[in-house]
């Protein structure tokens, strides 16, 4: 059963898996990626997640609510 998990849950657990050797998650995945190719196997799936741990995370928002500052302002 696939349930609701964040994104950033899902990196860590990721990278937690790949470094269970010591190593760089990302280093490890480039070993990967040189040795599928040199086997002239695909590397999509790897290099998508490689770029998946690249990129930034993203910043948490606040979300204001529409009504908040005017509430404030008219002593509501």
């Amino acid at each position: 059963m696939i349930g609701t998990k964040k994104l950033s849950t899902i990196r860590k657990e990721i990278e937690k898996a790949l470094a269970s050797q010591g190593q760089n998650p990302i280093q490890r995945l480039e070993r990967q990626i040189a040795s599928a190719k040199r086997k002239g196997e695909s590397t999509e799936v790897i290099e998508g997640l490689k770029r998946f741990l690249q990129a930034p995370r993203k910043r948490k928002y606040l979300k204001h609510r529409v009504g908040a500052k005017d509430s404030v302002r008219h002593g509501r």
